[in-house]
């Protein structure tokens, strides 16, 4: 008789689990769909664009102490003339006349240009290197994504990033966008609100309600970048039915 009855619940167990199963099961999936994925993307400048602007630096300050110092092995010479300032004797015992080279009026006016031009150059290029090394060692963030938003450097050097919230991002995508004539790859965001677009961004073309953040000198392509901010970009989630 007992072993009838446990049998017996045995068969009956399974279609309650199997019930119990078909409503919950469906519920958790749900959940788990329209629960936030967590992201974390950090970009900055690619280390071998820093390294060519430091390189650019080394011929400027070459040419700028060139110029400064006016030796002139690598631009040409000042326009000068010959000046008799006075007499020696050499070793023969004869007067020799001392000559003096001194600038003409042409000449200097060039060395004056090269005063300017070198101390420009001297500026630009120490500036260069010493910008492109520290970026370097303490590289800045140019796009940064996480639980709060999407965080993009779009107010110039010095300036804190602009963050557009989740609720905010409606899609991401990459592709190319012409700037002056030139294609550049570039990150796109479409936004919810046209107003959060800055009208005169830096490093980045608005057209709202999308705006497109130029890629051509990050450290990762972006079409590796916006499949990883897409999926988290708020969009109409599916509705769980009422039973």
């Amino acid at each position: 008789m007992r072993d009838a009855l446990r049998r017996t619940r045995g068969r009956n167990t399974w279609p309650f689990v199997l019930r119990i199963a078909y409503c919950v099961l469906p519920r958790i999936a749900l959940r788990a769909y329209s629960a936030p994925m967590s992201v974390s993307v950090s970009v900055a400048r690619s280390p071998l664009r820093l390294l060519t602007y430091a390189a650019i630096g080394v011929p400027a300050i070459l040419l700028a102490v060139d110029m400064l110092a006016a030796s002139y092995r690598w631009v040409p010479e000042p326009a000068t003339y010959d000046q008799v300032v006075g007499t020696t004797i050499n070793e023969f015992g004869e007067p020799v006349d001392v000559v003096r080279k001194l600038l003409t009026q042409d000449g200097k006016a060039h060395r004056r240009r090269d005063i300017f031009f070198g101390v420009s150059l001297a500026i630009g290029g120490a500036a260069a290197m010493g910008w492109g090394l520290k970026e370097l060692v303490r590289p800045t963030e140019l796009l940064r994504a996480d639980d709060d938003g999407i965080s993009v450097h779009l107010d110039g050097p010095g300036k804190p990033s602009r963050l557009f919230p989740w609720d905010e991002v409606a899609e991401v995508r990459s592709g190319v966008v012409d700037s002056e004539g030139a294609e550049i790859p570039a990150l796109s965001i479409r936004l919810r609100d046209p107003a959060l677009i800055p009208v005169d961004p830096a490093g980045a073309e608005p057209d709202p309600p999308w705006i497109h953040v130029f890629a051509d000198e990050w450290d990762r392509p972006a079409h590796t970048v916006a499949p990883l901010l897409d999926q988290r970009a708020e969009r109409p989630r599916p509705e769980m039915a009422d039973e």
